[in-house]
C-alpha cells in the first residue's frame, strides 16, 4: 500500500474500487477478522480496480521484474513452486476511492497484527492525509559484491522473452514453467554439430591475441586485414605505410540476433524474408530494451 495525501491527490468518485485478499493455499483453517472469515490464510490485502488484483501474480512470474516487495512476491513464488495458485478474492466491490482505502486500511492493520501480512506499509488517516507508520525495513550492510556477477541468461519459451537472472533462481524457473521451456543460454556452446569444423580456432582467427577495444580499427597493408589499435596504427603512419580502413571480405548484410538465439550473426533482406514470423533485433544480443522487429516491421 502506497501513502497517499488526500489534500494533494485527488480520489476518484466513480464507484468502480474493489478490496481484495490474497490468500495462502498451504495454509488452510479459520482466520477470523471483524467482518470475514478466510478459510485459508491471507498473506496480502490490496485495494484497486480492473485486473489490479492480479497484478502480483503477473510479476511473481517475471524473472527480471521490479520487486517492490520481496516478501509477497517470494511468497507467491513459493506457492507457485508446489503447483499451487494464490486465491485471489474480491471482499468489498463498487466503491469509491476513499472508501475503498479505509476498509483496506482497516483490514490490514487488523489482520496485520493476528496473522502478519506481506503489506509493505501499513498507514492510518490523520490530519487530512494517509501518513506512514514507524514500520521500516532494517539497513542492509554495505556490501562490494558485484552483483551483476554469478548471473546467467535464460530464454522462456513461453512468455518468449530473454531473462539475466541468478544460478539460484533456475530451479524456480524451471519448476514453474516447465524445465523443457528454460534454455540456459549462458551454458550453450557458440559451435554445435556440423557447424563446429567452420569455427576459426586459434590464430586462425582474425582477432586471436586481439581485444576489440576503443579506437581499434580494420586496416588493410599490402592486401592484407588486420584489426589493429589506434597506437598500432599510429606506429605504422609514423613508419610511412599507406593505410586503408575497412575491409575486403567484410560480411554482406548486417548483424541480426533472432528471438530465442545466443549470438546475432549478420543477415540479409532474404535472411529476414525467410524468417517473416520471428521477432528480431539488430546487434548481436537481445536485449528487452531494444527496438524489436518482425518482417522489416518494429513492432515494439
Amino acid at each position: 500500500m502506497q501513502p497517499i495525501n488526500k489534500s494533494t491527490t485527488k480520489l476518484s468518485l466513480v464507484p468502480e474500487f474493489y478490496v481484495y485478499a490474497c490468500l495462502d493455499p498451504r495454509a488452510p483453517g479459520r482466520y477470523f477478522s471483524k467482518d470475514i472469515t478466510f478459510l485459508y490464510k491471507p498473506f496480502y490485502i490490496g485495494k484497486g480496480k480492473e485486473d489490479r488484483m492480479y497484478d502480483h501474480l503477473k510479476e511473481a512470474r517475471r524473472p527480471n521484474s521490479k520487486q517492490y516487495n520481496l516478501h509477497k512476491i517470494s511468497t507467491i513464488r513459493n506457492i507457485l513452486a508446489i503447483g499451487q495458485t494464490p486465491i485471489i478474492m474480491k471482499l468489498w466491490d463498487g466503491l469509491i476511492e476513499e472508501v475503498a482505502l479505509n476498509m483496506e486500511e482497516e483490514l490490514a492493520n487488523e489482520l496485520k497484527v493476528k496473522y502478519g501480512l506481506t503489506n509493505i506499509r501499513l498507514t492510518t488517516w490523520g490530519s487530512g492525509e494517509r501518513k506512514e507508520q514507524t514500520e521500516q525495513s532494517p539497513q542492509k550492510p554495505k556490501s562490494n559484491i558485484n552483483v551483476i556477477q554469478d548471473r546467467i541468461t535464460i530464454y522462456n519459451y513461453l512468455l518468449k522473452e530473454h531473462f539475466s537472472i541468478s544460478e539460484s533462481e533456475v530451479s524456480l524457473n524451471k519448476s514453474i514453467y516447465g524445465e523443457e521451456n528454460i534454455s540456459i543460454n549462458s551454458e550453450i556452446p557458440c559451435r554445435q554439430g556440423a557447424r563446429r569444423d567452420k569455427a576459426r580456432i586459434g590464430e586462425v582467427n582474425g582477432m586471436f591475441g586481439k581485444s576489440a577495444v576503443k579506437g581499434s580499427k580494420w586496416v588493410i597493408i599490402d592486401g592484407e586485414e588486420k584489426f589493429l589499435s589506434k597506437v598500432e596504427i599510429e606506429k605504422l603512419e609514423a613508419s610511412g605505410y599507406t593505410l586503408v580502413y575497412g575491409r575486403t571480405n567484410k560480411p554482406k548484410g548486417k548483424r541480426i540476433i533472432f528471438e530465442g538465439e545466443v549470438k546475432g550473426k549478420y543477415r540479409t533482406d532474404a535472411d529476414i524474408e525467410a524468417n517473416s514470423n520471428r521477432r528480431y533485433q539488430f546487434g548481436t544480443s537481445w536485449k528487452n530494451t531494444k527496438p524489436t522487429y518482425m518482417n522489416k516491421t518494429q513492432i515494439y
